[in-house]
């Protein structure tokens, strides 16, 4: 008894090519079927402008000594912090409302966003108007400079009250070691530099907390101002008409491969 003929397939790469080849037609169809679909959706989905403002920060050494790579990171990061802070960001709110502008949660958490690079912080806008992503870029960055400001000299406050309260500490301990010791580090006056020691303490606390974390010895700067955008981040109409082209050149393609016969 014979066994029945088997059928086989194979591929054929050179037939599958000519196949696709006598398809042309098909794909030019699937090509400006894909791009007026994408041209349609331009007129249906809302560009997105973003503008961005740019601060730098320069350590000073003289005051700080060298520093750690680690030591510097940390010292940018807490820039960034300040930038992206809530209360900033709720100035920013309410500034931008006596503008016009309203701007509520989702908007702040979503179109504003910040990117590091080496010593820069870019902050960065986005809405579907152009000049009201300038407005809120440049808004941002006019409340972060007042909040560095701030910050900054009550850094600088807390600096000198460090060094005021180390010599008080100095002067507390000439008066409890019997050494001869300045006029006013006589052992008499020790129950005034103690109460001055805890005052100052408490100072200091109060600054180091209005400081944010900065220090005396960072520098800083608006090194660009954000300026309105001439053409969209997203959605823009070539971008789409290309993608609607590919897309239908792609499901044409894959139909004529799925219609391809075997042999």
């Amino acid at each position: 008894m014979e066994n029945p003929k088997t059928v086989r397939s194979t591929f054929n790469l050179l037939d599958l090519l000519s196949h696709l080849i006598q398809g042309w037609r098909l794909l030019v169809i699937g090509i400006v079927a894909g791009g007026l679909l994408g041209w349609l959706s331009t007129t249906l989905i809302k560009p997105v402008y973003e503008s961005t403002a740019v601060f730098t920060f320069v350590i000073d050494y003289a005051r700080t000594g060298l520093l750690t790579d680690i030591e510097e990171d940390q010292v940018l990061e807490v820039a960034g912090d300040l930038i992206k802070s809530t209360d900033v960001l709720e100035m920013v709110k309410s500034q931008a409302s006596s503008k016009g502008i309203v701007i509520d949660e989702s908007i702040l958490t979503e179109n504003f966003t910040t990117e590091r690079r080496f010593n820069q912080w870019l902050l960065k806008v986005q809405a579907s108007e152009p000049d009201t992503a300038v407005i809120l870029a440049n808004l941002w960055s006019q409340v972060s400079l007042a909040e560095f400001q701030k910050a900054s000299l009550a850094a600088t406050k807390a600096d000198g009250l460090s060094r005021y309260i180390l010599s008080l500490e100095t002067c507390y301990q000439q008066s409890t070691s019997g050494q001869v010791a300045q006029p006013l580090c006589q052992a008499s006056d020790r129950k005034k530099l103690q109460t001055e020691l805890e005052n100052a303490g408490v100072d200091l606390q109060h600054w180091m907390k209005e400081s944010r974390g900065l220090f005396a010895g960072l520098n800083y700067s608006i090194a660009r101002e954000a300026v309105k955008p001439q053409n969209p981040t997203q959605h823009s109409r070539g971008t789409l008409i290309l993608a609607g082209g590919l897309a239908g050149m792609l499901t044409v393609s894959l139909l004529l491969l799925l219609t391809h016969p075997v042999k």
